[in-house]
């Protein structure tokens, strides 16, 4: 039997909540607002969700998914340009749900739900991807760690990766946050690689990320 698709205006909720929710800020939009943008009655945004949290986790899941596919269809890293590349992806991805990341701890500690997905995301889907993709260039003696290392250094990686727009929004105000901020991340995050690089590669490394922008060859 085929599955049905979600109803319509079941999307276009979800869509335009996103929209609104990384040009506005979360806090500053309500469900009336939403149905207001939407041209809706507010009885018909809570048929088809309770309350506002309920479509934060639904695009909390479409972000997982959207990262999980790209992680599992981007090819590892075989140089330094590439693992630029690599990490560039990922944060394209946390770009188009920012909202998410601005002020992580708050959505979290408002829903359990929300709550369990993150972690599940977290611990059992993406910090075994990062750790393949920092085996891959160990294996291709571009950086050179240990397995407790690696595991430590995946988790730091992602750790620096979601909280990064809340960071570098708190520094230069959020209003003021543009597509820049995931150059500034991409630098911070790989960063954490320099200390493991073989010395053959810094020099390269360094001139790499110094030169980075939007409009750079290795992004």
């Amino acid at each position: 039997m085929v599955k049905e698709a979600r109803p319509n205006t079941y999307n276009r909720i979800v869509d335009a909540s996103l929209v609104l929710f990384n040009e506005e800020g979360e806090r500053n939009i309500s469900t009336n607002h939403i149905a207001a943008h939407l041209g809706i009655s507010p009885g018909n945004l809570y048929y088809h969700f309770r309350n506002k949290d309920e479509i934060i986790v639904q695009l909390f899941k479409r972000y997982s998914e959207d990262l999980l596919e790209y992680l599992h269809g981007a090819v590892l890293p075989t140089n330094v340009c590439n693992s630029v590349n690599y990490m560039a992806g990922i944060y394209d991805v946390m770009w188009r749900y920012r909202f998410l990341f601005s002020d992580v701890n708050t959505l979290l500690a408002r829903s359990a739900e929300l709550l369990g997905e993150h972690n599940d995301f977290t611990h059992a889907k993406v910090s075994p991807l990062l750790v393949k993709l920092l085996t891959r260039l160990n294996g291709l003696d571009i950086i050179r760690a240990d397995e407790t290392a690696m595991n430590d250094m995946a988790m730091n990686m992602w750790i620096v990766t979601k909280y990064w727009f809340d960071f570098d929004g708190s520094l230069r105000g959020r209003a003021k946050l543009t597509e820049d901020s995931k150059v500034r991340g991409i630098r911070r995050t790989l960063s954490l690689l320099r200390p493991y690089l073989l010395e053959s590669y810094i020099e390269e490394f360094d001139r790499t990320l110094a030169s980075l922008s939007l409009d750079s060859e290795c992004m």
